[in-house]
């Protein structure tokens, strides 16, 4: 069997940015040298971990990229998340009345989020911002809209900080080179595409790896093993095995 079977009610589908955080959540996990080592045997190479992060990449618009083996560090992922929370709440309370446009264009698919997805939401924001006077579908819009944000506190230096906390955590933040949020067609095709690489890998992990510490790590104990398509797992306590020998 692929993944469990559906219990009474219909399963939640998940959200892009839940299948985000999933998935980068597994890669900061497959940056441990053990967990690497593991699933070598199964086939695993730095492609596949690079294809991972392209994938990741091409659904956030994010630069997201690994700079060696540091792992994530909580104390800078409460520091970026406490940057999310104080300046997410801003720029959309200073857009949502004034440029209406701009603020369903700059928070397109995009909230707030915690633990390791925040440096995907943060990074998206950047990306999103770097481009904002110059985007050609807003016009003159962005850029007053960026000098309102700035008036608001969202200047150079403030952006400057939540990158170093990104490249601190072993992320490169996005440049103003990345696309804007892709149509429709497009960020279907990216989904699907980052799912599939998630299902196959998380799939193997799950039945490869034994130490409970380091599924931890990779996301899992906290969900069933992953189900095909996008339908949100069933919860599993943390002394659940799920499938997986202890």
């Amino acid at each position: 069997m692929v993944g469990p079977h559906k219990k009474g009610t219909e399963m939640a589908k998940l959200s892009i940015g839940q299948k985000a955080e999933r998935v980068l959540k597994l890669l900061l996990g497959l940056r441990n040298a053990r967990v690497a080592e593991t699933l070598r045997q199964y086939g695993f190479k730095d492609s596949d971990l690079a294809e991972g992060w392209r994938l990741l990449q091409r659904l956030t618009d994010g630069r997201l990229q690994q700079r060696g083996p540091a792992k994530q560090d909580p104390a800078l992922l409460a520091q970026l998340d406490a940057w999310e929370n104080h300046w997410f709440p801003i720029a959309g309370a200073a857009l949502r009345g004034r440029f209406p446009e701009v603020h369903e264009w700059l928070f397109l698919n995009l909230s707030q989020t915690e633990g390791p997805g925040v440096v995907v939401t943060v990074g998206t924001l950047l990306t999103r911002l770097d481009k904002l006077a110059s985007e050609p579908a807003l016009g003159e819009r962005g850029a007053q809209a960026r000098e309102l944000l700035r008036e608001r506190g969202l200047s150079d230096n403030t952006l400057q900080l939540a990158r170093n906390l990104l490249q601190a955590l072993g992320s490169v933040a996005p440049s103003s080179a990345v696309s804007a949020p892709a149509d429709s067609e497009q960020q279907e095709t990216a989904e699907r595409a980052l799912w599939s690489w998630y299902l196959e890998w998380a799939e193997i992990a799950r039945v490869a790896v034994k130490d409970r510490r380091l599924l931890r790590d990779l996301g899992f104990l906290n969900y069933k093993r992953p189900v095909s398509d996008d339908e949100e797992p069933e919860e599993e306590s943390a002394s659940a095995n799920g499938g997986v020998g202890a």
